[in-house]
This record gives C-alpha cells, structure tokens and sequence, in this order.
C-alpha cells in the first residue's frame, strides 16, 4: 500500500483533505500531514513516503524547495501540487524535477481522488519502466487549468473588462493572435446523454487524431469543442457527428465555425455560455466545473435595469437578452430567486403593477416546480412590464389629473368621472371619458374597479381585519361588503377572507 503525506501552510486545507478522503478505498495510507518543507521534508526522509500532495508556494521552505531536496535524494518520490493561477511559473520549473500531477485551488473531492488515482498507476508504470517521466500529464492539466482561468475571467458582466485586457494576463503562457482554431456546436444534448456523447467524443479522437487536444464544454443540452487547425479535411468530424447515436428521441444538430485565432474564437464563444449556472470543462480525461451563479445574478440586474431605459432601441435589445438568460435557466431555485429580484425592481418603475401585485406573482410562482412553467410564467409577466412602459398609456394631462384624484379619493363611494368633471376638472364628462380611453386604453369606469381592488389587496395583505365591512368601506364600496365581494372575486377569482389566507400562508 502506497504511503501518503499532505502538506500545506494552511491547517484547514490539510485537515480537510486527510478526513474527506476515504483513503482505504484508494488502497492508500495517510501517514500524517505537515504545515511546511521543513517539517514535510523530516517525515518524508523517516518515512519514504511514495506520494507527496503538496502546496507549491509556502514561507520558508517552500513546496519547490522541498521537491529540488528530495528530487536530489529519492527520484521515486511522487508528488501532487496544488497551486492557484498566479504560481504557474513555480509549477513549470517542477516539471524539471519530474512533477507530473497538478491541482488548481480550490480544488474539490472528486479532483483530488481522480490526480490519486493516477499518480498511484503512474508510480506503478514508472516503476516497471525506470524510464523518464513523460510531461503530458502536467501540461494537459496547465491547459485546462489556464482555460478555465481565462473563462472565469470573460464570464463577468463587467463592461470595463474588455476581452484584450483579460488575455493579456494569459497571453504568456498562450497564442491568442497567431494560431487558427475549429469550433464545433453540437445542440440539443441531453443531461443524460451527455456522458455518453463525451466518451465517444474522446474515443473518436484518441483513434483518428490522437496527436489533437479536444477542448470540450459542456452547458444545458449543448456540447461544444474546439481545438487547433491542423489541415482543411474536416470530412470525419463531419462523419462522426452525422452517424453518432445517443439513446434519446431527439437527434442532435451541429454547427462548425473557423476562427483566424483563439481570440476570436473565445469572443464567439463566451457569449453563447455565460448565460448558464454551470459549464463543465473537459480535457482528456480531465473535468472542471465553472459555478456561474454570481455573473448570471449581476447580468440579470444590469438587464433588467436597462429595459428601464427611455432608450426603447436598446432597451428592447436588453428585454430580449433578458429573457434568452431567465429561460435557459435549469436550477428551479435561482430562477425563482432572480425573478423577485426582476418582479420587485419593476414595481417601482411601474403605475399598474404595486408589491401587492409583486406578492401574489411570487406566491403563484413559489408553487411551481417546473423550470419551463416558472420560466413562461416570468416571460408574459415580463413582457406586459416592457410594453406597458414603453407605451404611451398615463402620458396624458388630464388623465394624470384624473387618476390621481382617484388615488388620493378611492374611499369616497361617490368618486365618479362625472363627479370629477362637473367638481374637480370643470370639463364635459363625454369628452373626458373619450379623452381617458384615447389616452390609457381604458375607460374609466374599468380603471375606478381596477383601483378600488389594487387598494384592497393592499389592505388585506398589511393588516388582520376581520370584517370585509371595514375594507368596503376603505375602498370607496361604502356600506355594501356583498358587492365589494362580488366585485374582488370577479377580478381575483377568489373571496377577500380566501385572498387574505393565501397572502398570509394559508392554503386552507
């Protein structure tokens, strides 16, 4: 059984790996764990330990320090880096002591177990052959690592993160200007045909273009890989993709681009993923899991604050990216969480559409499961939001001077137009309702209804009345609470006392 030693500066990092790996399922033994070289480099030298999982960077003697050392006494002695994007420099010169294995922080379970497992088959291989250890391994990792960086980083909605100002972090350890690229996409890829497309992928490489490297990434029914131009024939790819069978009723499109350069490429690219929660990066043998919750939020605020805008050009085009982001959504919970964040931001910037209005979407909304139902629902909401604001409704004069003398009289059961024109406006009451329907696309006497019922929901949602009498009386009803109801549950379709429940938690 192969001994193993974990060292880093940080106490956490070293005790979570030791107890969250189930080590006697490896067919490995843990004996023990270092804060730093000088302490790792005494154990390893009492106890030869085969595997070595270490930080690249630590104060004093550091984890290169510490592999020179024992690179200088024992060749056998394996190691595992683990290493953030800033260090790359430390892992290149490791690869000269024969450093095979590497794993970007902060690194998960399932990548710790996986380097594990090969570093153990490579200790068994270079036994057997005492030959020089191949590099391949630590720079398919470099890669993927260095591309899944560079994601991250154009994955933020930030609009003064320009694409040129990214690579430039990367531009010294990749070609962004010089080297030709082919991109294919492949649609309509279930979740649960996936797996199986990746592994036909891979094989389809490893027999046909070995020599290639298939950088592969996965988003909700979409599987996407690129790699470097080497020739013009493309024919068996194109043969591959048209022949593959996946066991799902849908048969799977795709599209291939060329890009002159891998800058081009990523700025095509980026676009069509960082509307999804999770990309998966494959290469080789290698996956790394993208978490894009917090750039979806962020590009989720800034649209919905730009539909707002006065521009209506612009702002539709914000609407439409909107709603391609909310719909490609497949985390029930998040879509549910930025739609309040969508629903409440709009109250403000709407006359129609108040928190009472915003509660009861939500209410309806909190009960659906489905991502699609949720996401349908949040669209034709949406979609009146933009158009009411965008049209010319409540522009008017009189009509501002009409609707809010009924907001500020809606408990008056005597509030008419013709009350309003012969009291208030001194106008001719035919010319004023005309006027009225002209102006907001409503008569008035659908508007005073519409007014006395958004008043009453708000009513009932902040208080515990027990009587409907008070809230007739408080909308303008008077003292007739049966035609108040009447009137609530034609509009709501349920009674105040049920409305109330429903907004207080009460199904029943």
């Amino acid at each position: 059984m192969l001994k193993v030693l974990i060292v880093d500066d940080e106490k956490i990092i070293r005790e979570t790996i030791a107890d969250l790996i189930d080590w006697d399922a490896l067919s490995l033994q843990l004996i023990g764990t270092a804060k730093d070289g000088i302490e790792a480099y005494n154990i390893i030298l009492d106890e030869y330990p085969e595997i070595v999982l270490t930080d690249i960077k630590m104060p004093g003697l550091s984890g290169l320090d510490l592999i020179q050392r024992i690179h200088a006494v024992n060749k056998d002695t394996q190691f595992i880096i683990l290493s953030g994007y800033g260090e790359f420099e430390y892992a290149k010169k490791a690869m000269q002591y024969g450093v095979r294995h590497y794993l970007l922080k902060p690194c998960n379970e399932e990548q710790i177990i996986d380097s594990l497992k090969d570093v153990r088959k490579d200790y068994a291989d270079y036994l057997t052959s005492k030959d020089t250890p191949p590099q391949s391994f630590i720079a398919r990792n470099m890669n993927l690592n260095l591309m899944v960086g560079i994601m991250n980083d154009s994955l933020s909605p930030e609009t003064d993160k320009e694409f040129s100002y990214i690579f430039s972090n990367y531009k010294r350890y990749i070609d962004f200007d010089n080297v030709p690229y082919e991109i294919f996409y492949i649609y309509f890829v279930t979740p649960e045909s996936y797996p199986l497309l990746l592994e036909k992928l891979q094989q389809f490489r490893d027999d046909i273009c070995p020599g290639i490297a298939f950088n592969i990434i996965y988003v909700y029914n979409t599987l996407i890989f690129f790699f470097k131009s080497v020739n013009d024939d493309l024919g068996k790819i194109y043969n591959f993709l048209d022949t593959v069978a996946l066991d799902q009723s849908v048969t799977i499109k795709y599209r291939h681009d060329h890009c002159p350069n891998l800058s081009a490429m990523l700025k095509e690219l980026i676009p069509h993923i960082k509307k999804y929660e999770i990309i998966y990066f494959t290469e080789g043998s290698n996956t790394l899991s993208i978490y894009n919750y917090q750039n979806i939020i962020k590009e989720v605020q800034r649209l919905t604050a730009s539909i707002y805008s006065p521009e209506k050009a612009s702002s539709g085009q914000a609407f439409l990216e909107l709603r391609s982001t909310l719909s490609s959504l497949s985390d029930a919970d998040l879509l549910k969480q930025l739609a309040s964040s969508v629903i409440i931001f709009s109250v403000a910037r709407l006359r129609s559409f108040d928190m009472v209005d915003a509660a009861e979407f939500l209410i309806k909304l909190e009960k659906e499961k489905d991502c699609r139902e949720i996401s349908n629902l949040l669209d034709d909401q949406l979609t009146c939001f933009f158009e009411e604001y965008h049209s010319q409704k409540y522009t008017g004069d009189i009509s501002h001077k009409i609707q809010e003398y009924v907001e500020s009289h809606i408990c008056d059961s005597g509030l008419s137009l013709k009350w309003i024109a012969e009291n208030y406006l001194f106008m001719n009451v035919d010319y004023l309702s005309k006027r009225f329907l002209k102006e907001t696309g409503c008569k008035f006497s659908r508007y005073l209804t519409d007014m006395r019922i958004k008043r009453a929901k708000e009513i009932l949602a902040s208080s515990d009345l027990d009587s409907i009498q008070n809230v007739a009386d408080m909308v303008g009803c008077g003292n007739n609470p049966q035609y108040f109801s009447q009137i609530f549950k034609k509009s709501t379709g349920m009674s105040p006392s049920k409305y109330m429940k429903m907004l207080h938690g009460d199904a029943g």
